[in-house]
Formats: C-alpha cells, sequence, structure tokens
C-alpha cells in the first residue's frame, strides 16, 4: 500500500478487511478535509498525521460497521474455554425478539457420500460442533475429514486430510464418539500464524488401527502445522462383548482401546490439554488428561494424570479452565475390574480441578461410591462460572443430579459444595431412597450465565420419572436461596417424552436460549428476564399448577418460546452464535447457516 494509506495497514491486516464478505468490502477513508469510500490501493492522497490518527479510528468503527468478521467469534467448544456456552458479546447483532422471530436458513451443505462402504452409515454426519474464526467456519465429521468454510456462504475452502489421503478414522467403531472426528475444533496462535486444533483418529501411526493424536493446521491453507504423537493408542480390535472364551476374554483386557473421542480440545497455559476415554467400555481403560505443547504438539513432561488404575474413569467429556487450571468429569470404574482387581486409585465418576501446570489433584467431588456404580458416567463437561457468590464450577451427572461447586474451598484439598439439586444428600448409600445410578442419559454440557445455570437435569421426580426430563430444561438460581434455588423449567417442543438423546446442548446470548431436538429442530426460548413468560408451572414436573401449591411447591416461570426452524437430521451438538448468524450441525450430515430475514 502506498505510504497515504500506512495507518490502514496493520489494522486491516488484523481483521483482514479484504475478506470481507463481498457486498462488505468498501470501507470509509479519512483525508485531510474530506471523507470517501474506497477500495484499499485506489487513493493516491496523502492524509496528514492527525487525519491519519481520526482515519484509524473511523476505519476500526467501518470495519464492525461493514464486516462482522471482525466480532464474529465463537473460537472453541461452548464459545470460550470455561465452557460456559453463552461467551461475552460484542453487541447485541441479531438477538432481539424482533429479529429472532425472523430467523431462516441461509445456506446450507452436506457431507459427501462414503468413500469407505464399510463405514458405518451413521459416520456421514456430524456429532461435532462448527467454531468460527474471522470469516472462516471448521468442522469435523464422523467421516473423518476436517472442513473449512466461507462462513456467509458455506461454500467449502479446503478440507484435510485432501480427497485423495486416507480420512482420519478409527477401526474400532462402537457409537458415533469412534467414528470419525466426533469433537469441535478450538482456534489458538502457533508462532504468529492463526491455528485451528482438533483432535482424531490417525491410521497412519502406531498399528495402524486409528491411534487418536491432536493436528494444527493453518486456518488459511489446512496445512498441518504440527502433529502430536500418540495420545490415545489402540493395539487390538477384540472386543468384551464378543469373546467367545477366557482366551480372548483375556485378550480383550490386554489389549489398549483408548480414544479422544468427544472430547475438544482445550487451549490454555500455552498447552493443549484433551481428554482420554474408550471405545465403548470394551473393556473401560484408565481415563487421564493429556497436555502437549502449544508451539509444537510435543508432549508436556510436567504434566500427568490418570483418572483411576487399574481402569476406569473414562473422559467423556470437553475440559474446562478458569484461565489457570483444569477441570474434567470422569467415567465410571465398576464395570471395568475382572473378579481379583484391587482399586489403586480412584477418581472415577468425579468432578475434578487439576492443577494446570502438573496434572496434581487439587480437589474432587465424587458423589456415588464403587459399590453403587451402575454406570452413571459424569458424561456432562463442568461448565465454570464467575458469579455473584464466587467462581463456581458446574454440571450435571448422568444419573440426573446437578452440582455446583465452589472452585475455591475454605480449606485446601477439599471439595465445597454450593448446592446439589434435587437436594437429596451426598455422598450417596445403599440404605438410601435414592440409589438408582445407572446409564441414565443426562450427557449435555449446561449453560451459564451472570448467576444462571440451564441444563437437563432429573428435577424433583427424579427417583419416580427421572426419564421424563430428558425433554426438560432447568435453569437454576446460582447464588440464591435454596428454596428460590429453581428459576424455572421448560418443555422443550418438538421431542418425544422419555426418549434418549432427546435434547442437543444448550447456547445463550442475550438471554435467549438456543437448543437443538433429535426430531431436527432448533428451538429458542427467553429466559423471563427478558421476556415475560407464557405462563407459570409447579416445580415439581409431576404434580398439576392448581395443586401445586398445596403439596407445598412453587409455581415457576415456564419461558417463552420465540421461534423454531426445522432442520434436516438431528442436533446433538451445539447452536454457534455469532452477532449475525447462527450456525447448526445434524447428524444427518447437514451444516446450516441461519440468519434473521
Amino acid at each position: 500500500m502506498r505510504r497515504g494509506g500506512r495507518s490502514f495497514r496493520s489494522l486491516s491486516n488484523l481483521v483482514q478487511v479484504g475478506r470481507c464478505h463481498p457486498a462488505k468490502r468498501s470501507l470509509w477513508r479519512i483525508g485531510a478535509n474530506s471523507m470517501w469510500i474506497f477500495e484499499f490501493g485506489l487513493s493516491r492522497r496523502r492524509p496528514s498525521r492527525s487525519s491519519r490518527q481520526m482515519g484509524s479510528a473511523l476505519l476500526a468503527a467501518a470495519v464492525l460497521l461493514f464486516c462482522p468478521t471482525a466480532q464474529a467469534q465463537w473460537a472453541t467448544y461452548r464459545g470460550d474455554t470455561a465452557r460456559t456456552g453463552a461467551p461475552a458479546s460484542v453487541d447485541q447483532g441479531i438477538y432481539t425478539l424482533a429479529e429472532l422471530q425472523k430467523l431462516r436458513v441461509d445456506a446450507q451443505w452436506q457431507l459427501p457420500p462414503l468413500i469407505d462402504q464399510t463405514a458405518p452409515p451413521r459416520s456421514r454426519g456430524f456429532w461435532s460442533s462448527p467454531v468460527v474464526h474471522g470469516d472462516r467456519l471448521f468442522i469435523g465429521g464422523g467421516s473423518g475429514v476436517f472442513y473449512a468454510f466461507d462462513r456467509y456462504t458455506l461454500k467449502q475452502l479446503w478440507q484435510y486430510p485432501r480427497a485423495e489421503e486416507t480420512p482420519l478414522t478409527s477401526q474400532f467403531t462402537c457409537n458415533p464418539s469412534s467414528f470419525g472426528i466426533a469433537s469441535s475444533a478450538a482456534i489458538a496462535q502457533v508462532h504468529g500464524r492463526d491455528a485451528v486444533i482438533f483432535g482424531a483418529p490417525d491410521r497412519s501411526m502406531g498399528a495402524g488401527l486409528g491411534d487418536g493424536r491432536l493436528f494444527a493446521l493453518d486456518v488459511e491453507t489446512g496445512e498441518p502445522i504440527w502433529k502430536s504423537g500418540t495420545l490415545a493408542p489402540i493395539t487390538g480390535l477384540s472386543k468384551l462383548n464378543e469373546a467367545m472364551n477366557d482366551q480372548e476374554l483375556a485378550k480383550a483386557f490386554e489389549e489398549t482401546h483408548q480414544q479422544i473421542g468427544y472430547s475438544a480440545p482445550l487451549v490454555a497455559n500455552d498447552k493443549v490439554y484433551v481428554g482420554i476415554a474408550n471405545h465403548c467400555d470394551n473393556p473401560i481403560q484408565a481415563g487421564s488428561v493429556k497436555a502437549v505443547r502449544l508451539s509444537d504438539g510435543s508432549p508436556e513432561p510436567n504434566f500427568s494424570f490418570e483418572a483411576a488404575s487399574p481402569r476406569g474413569g473414562g473422559i467423556w467429556s470437553s475440559l474446562a479452565s478458569d484461565g489457570t487450571d483444569i477441570y474434567a468429569t470422569t467415567g465410571n470404574i465398576r464395570g471395568g475390574l475382572r473378579p481379583g482387581d484391587q482399586i489403586l486409585s480412584n477418581h472415577a465418576l468425579a468432578l475434578l480441578r487439576l492443577d494446570g501446570l502438573t496434572g496434581s489433584l487439587r480437589w474432587k467431588l465424587q458423589p456415588v461410591p464403587v459399590e453403587l456404580d451402575d454406570d452413571p458416567d459424569w458424561a456432562a463437561g463442568a461448565t465454570i462460572t464467575k458469579s455473584s457468590c464466587g467462581t463456581v464450577a458446574l454440571s450435571t451427572m448422568k444419573d440426573g443430579w446437578t452440582y455446583a461447586v465452589r472452585a475455591e474451598p475454605s480449606n485446601q484439598g477439599d471439595v465445597d459444595v454450593a448446592w446439589q439439586y434435587p437436594p437429596t444428600g451426598f455422598p450417596f448409600t445403599s440404605t438410601d431412597n435414592w440409589t438408582e445410578h445407572g446409564d441414565t442419559r443426562f450427557l449435555r454440557s449446561g449453560l451459564s450465565w451472570n448467576d444462571t445455570f440451564v441444563t437437563m437435569a432429573g428435577g424433583l421426580n427424579i427417583n419416580v420419572k427421572k426419564i421424563s426430563n430428558y425433554t426438560r430444561l432447568h435453569a437454576f438460581n446460582l447464588c440464591s436461596s435454596p428454596e428460590q434455588r429453581l428459576r424455572w423449567i421448560f418443555d422443550v417442543p418438538r421431542t418425544t417424552p422419555g426418549e434418549p438423546y432427546s435434547l442437543g446442548v444448550p447456547s445463550g446470548r442475550g438471554g435467549f436460549i438456543f437448543i437443538g431436538t433429535r426430531s431436527g429442530w432448533l428451538v429458542v426460548l427467553a429466559d423471563p428476564s427478558i421476556e415475560p413468560p407464557s405462563g407459570y408451572r409447579c416445580e415439581h414436573p409431576d404434580v398439576e399448577t392448581p395443586i401445586c401449591t398445596q403439596f407445598g411447591f412453587r409455581l415457576v416461570p415456564d419461558p417463552k418460546v420465540v421461534t423454531e426452524v426445522q432442520l434436516q437430521g438431528a442436533i446433538s451438538g451445539e447452536p454457534v452464535l455469532t452477532t449475525d448468524r447462527v450456525y447448526v450441525a445434524t447428524t444427518a450430515g447437514y451444516l446450516y447457516a441461519l440468519r434473521a430475514d
């Protein structure tokens, strides 16, 4: 650029103005005595220093006005490393009642047909969610290919591996966590280059069966910046449920069947962390957290954490961070033990805080003891919220109980639980009335903003009709009295009560909550703080509203539905919310961009 445009160069590089939507590439430029619209490189007039400084400021404002890419960011799973699902927004954007009521599909794209005829048919689907950086969107599919798109048009820009190369898939397949790329990516800077980082199986290493590793690709070209070594090895394909004799049974236990699966990479402390689980508990492996250096993907030698020994505690969800330490939730242990096995260490079925530099345990909440372990994996990851009553770690266990844990306990090493819902008490014992801790489907991460937490929880009918809550959202007041804990209840429309996997992962912005359904609907509702509720209902889901207070329960708001949009395929992930668009991926292999029209 000529000298007269020097004041614009660093800013234009920063926001990559030339990559704005084609209809929005013209920017304001300030001359010495006048202002005009220009295309970069066409103006010859040299402004004074003062006018250049003013021009830079006005150009910055113009970039925000004409180039929403400067604001549109969802750079990691749940929008931030705290996994809130409601990252701080730059402006209101389309998130008003009037705009959201006009939400419609603006662009769509579908995964191509499977080339590998032996691949599970459902692997032609998205089990992860997109991330957005600048004017690009990134997502990996169950078919083992990672894609970059123009976020406005959903035109494919590149793919990795290339079309002629072997996809990133595993030979050990069971549920969707093992098909291909099952978790979302994360954006980071590596040696000054914007990189997109994701986890996937790779048959080019180890025994050729699909060891799990991390990849860091250049966001512009899709070329690898680095690849980690093996983080989740597979040494054989023997399955416990197919063993015909003691010899085959022993072989299944001797092999390693690990995977990254649903755990999205977490970037913090100049490291990339990821959780390690197994292939469908077949058999259960020892869960762990792995850390590699952000600079080159090499192992971080000072960090180590294993959830249980000899096995158990798989990490099926994405890790969270408070900016320094790491939070994880872990899976079951009892089903992985052979007769005669002795438990040497046990951090399974727990919500954990780990030292971000070493992996050492800071505290753990472990409400279900081994003897009651009927596979209630803690499959929903932690959400870290800075509320008015302090920093809190939040999560719902697979058995339906929700917990809020103070990040900083009063005594070092102790766990300080702020509240439990339903408030039945813990740890559980075989003599209480709440001993059902099995393989139920409370699996989704929650959504948090200010002092509110929204999650798919078991509810007050947890011991009678627990599965009726598969289609229901509970919202909690984090810092209220126990009597005011429940904020509202919402039965999500377009669902079948009691059906597993009925709901995806909720996201939020400006008090609006977005959630997908198994039937392919995107539903938007409004928190009662911004829109009056549609009515009131009993806080106990099974008690009719007219007699609610007679039984000692409280009436709570029933939020208003703002809009519903039908898409094709189940929505198991999170809606991604940028300033001007909403993005949704489905298990039928469709990727959608929606905007207000």
